[in-house]
Parts: structure tokens; C-alpha cells; sequence
């Protein structure tokens, strides 16, 4: 996806955009002919859908490190002095480490999702570029410790069940792996991925200068690892579930398990993940209305027995998504900031 300014005109999703959209989310990587018979649309139809909807920064597809490539991560809760949000916020949207950055109600003005490659590194990042940025009046870390759900299988549940088994299958699999991967290489492939997650084997074989066997066993090896993953994103206005809310709870450490496994069941949970700070447990959530963020959270309470919801933040707007600049409607912009990672291969 090159840098540009989205549309001022964006289409809404139709039930076909949603179910492509769905379809991605599965197979971000599938080829046209392979979703067609699924969709129900021709392949040529489904390209420019795509188009259409890339161009709009209604969807995307990006190429980030895997959690076998990524350092330690943490959420980052930051108190702004008044008036300096926005320019926080701003700041921290442009730095690799800040790779999702949201403007929120409730307990802190801004809630940023931060990693490095190391945790020396990311106590420089935290206590160093962080704290020196003017306006900033406090912040508290909650280090990421085991993810029991991730965004990146969250579905916008268009598709049936067996139409979704049926993408499942258009999933490649193959065993051609490479016993070592260059670190030049897997650097420039994230770097082509994280802008184009869907660019083809040819047209990154062409643009590095590298044979395509060498290329699609590379990929092959990487996701195998994983040090490699690609997501298909929506932007959450047009998603059907636009408004966005953080919940902090605390579990009694012997149930964490058992309550964030039970809790990955809820359709609006897109991260559940382990903490170290104050809270055990937080909860990224997607719902339909404002109403539904006291409804889920009586509903966590009543429907997971020692679990407590010690605090909750709703996103006003969220300025970066996985690397990605979104605009105030949330839709992407087309300037992707490519995920830091660490090449260390083990």
C-alpha cells in the first residue's frame, strides 16, 4: 500500500466486501481464484473490490514479526499535562517501538502499545524518549506475559462456518523450509510486508533481485518459526462494531489461565493477554454500542467467578494500529511505521 491520502468519498462495506474482508482476516495471502467459488465472486471482481477498499483505508493486509521475532512488549498508560495529548500522541505515533497508539476516556489519556527488542531496550524507550516528551505528566507499564487471544484471529464473522473451514483450506502449507534464513533477508521481507502483506513472491523476487524458490521458502520458514505473521485489518468504524473500550481486571493468579481462556470465548474480546503491573489480566474489546461496555463488563463479572474489573477505558480515537497511521475515522492512511523486531535467530 503506498502513502496517500484516503478517500474523502469512502463506500460503505456491502455484505460482499465483508465477506473478502472475512475471508482475509483467514488466508491474508490467498489468491483470488481460491476465494472466488467461496464468495461467490469472480476473481477479477474480487481484485477490485480490494482495490477499492485498500485505496478507501477501509482494509488492509500487513506483514509484521512474529512473536518469535518480536522482544518483550508492554502496555503503557500515559497521563498528559492539559492540552498536550494531542501532541503526546502525535510524537509517539511516529516511533517504530509505539506501534498502536489510542486516545482514550477513563484513567489515562493515552493507552500505547510499545515493544523493543530487548528489556534494556524498552526501559530506555519507557523512562528515556517517553518521560522527556513535554506535556507528559505520568505514566504507569503493564509488561505483556502470555496472550491468550490476539487481534490477529478476531473475524468479522460473515462468512459461514463451513465457508470459513472452506478458506481454511486454500492455506498452503508447505515443508520446503530452509535450514537458515539471511537476517538481511528477513529484514527486507518484513520491510515489504508490513506496507504489502499481500505482494507476491514474483514481485518481491523482482524488487530484491532474489530467485522466487528462494523467496517462497524463506516466507515458508519464517511463518513455520514464527517469526513471521500477516493480518488482515479492518477499520473499526465500518466494522460493525466501532466502539472500541480496554478493560483491567484482576484475577486470582492460580484461575489467570482458566478466566482468560474462558474469556477468548466472548466475540468481542480481540486481545486478552497476562500482565505484570497492577492488573493481571487486560482485555482489548470491539462493540456495537456505548451501552454494550457496561453490559460485557456485568457480563464478565457474573458469567467468570473471581474475576474483577478494577478498571476501563474507552478509545476516543486511536492515531496508529499495528504500525499503521490511521486517520480520526479510524481508516488507514497509507503510512505504515514497520514493527521493531529482534533478529536474533536461536
Amino acid at each position: 500500500m503506498n502513502t496517500r491520502e484516503v478517500s474523502t468519498q469512502v463506500h460503505s462495506l456491502d455484505e460482499t466486501d465483508r465477506r473478502l474482508i472475512h475471508a482475509l482476516q483467514i488466508n491474508p495471502r490467498a489468491r483470488w481464484a481460491a476465494l472466488a467459488p467461496i464468495i461467490g465472486v469472480d476473481s477479477v471482481t474480487l481484485a477490485r473490490r480490494w482495490e477499492r477498499l485498500t485505496d478507501d483505508g477501509l482494509a488492509w493486509v500487513a506483514g509484521h514479526p512474529g512473536a518469535e521475532a518480536r522482544g518483550p512488549s508492554a502496555i503503557l498508560e500515559v497521563g498528559a499535562e492539559p492540552g498536550a495529548t494531542l501532541q503526546i500522541a502525535s510524537a509517539l505515533a511516529a516511533d517504530p517501538e509505539a506501534f498502536t497508539v489510542d486516545h482514550t476516556a477513563g484513567g489515562r489519556d493515552l493507552l500505547v502499545m510499545v515493544g523493543a527488542a530487548d528489556l534494556n531496550d524498552l526501559s530506555e524507550y519507557i523512562m528515556g524518549r517517553i518521560r522527556r516528551l513535554e506535556g507528559v505528566r505520568a505514566t504507569r507499564t503493564h509488561i505483556l506475559s502470555s496472550p491468550f487471544t490476539d487481534a490477529g484471529q478476531w473475524r468479522l464473522r460473515a462468512l459461514s462456518a463451513s465457508e470459513a473451514t472452506a478458506v481454511e483450506r486454500t492455506v498452503v502449507s508447505s515443508m520446503a523450509t530452509r535450514a537458515r534464513v539471511d537476517e538481511q533477508l528477513e529484514h527486507e521481507l518484513l520491510q515489504i510486508l508490513a506496507h504489502d502483506g499481500r505482494a507476491t513472491v514474483a514481485a518481491i523476487a523482482r524488487s530484491l533481485g532474489i530467485g522466487q524458490r528462494r523467496i517462497r521458502e524463506t516466507l515458508t520458514t519464517l511463518s513455520a518459526r514464527g517469526r513471521l505473521v500477516v493480518r488482515t485489518e479492518v477499520a473499526r468504524a465500518h466494522s460493525g462494531w466501532p466502539v472500541h473500550a480496554w478493560y483491567f481486571l484482576r484475577v486470582p493468579a492460580a484461575m489467570a489461565g482458566r478466566v482468560g481462556s474462558a474469556i477468548t470465548r466472548l466475540s468481542e474480546v480481540r486481545l486478552a493477554v497476562s500482565t505484570l503491573g497492577p492488573y493481571n489480566l487486560v482485555l482489548s474489546v470491539w462493540m456495537k454500542t456505548l451501552a454494550d461496555v457496561q453490559r460485557l463488563e456485568v457480563a464478565i463479572e457474573e458469567s467468570v467467578h473471581g474475576v474483577s474489573i478494577a478498571d476501563r477505558s474507552v478509545v476516543l480515537r486511536s492515531l496508529k494500529k499495528e504500525g499503521m497511521h490511521v486517520n480520526a475515522q479510524g481508516m488507514a492512511t497509507g503510512v505504515m511505521v514497520p514493527l521493531p523486531t529482534s533478529l536474533l535467530h536461536g
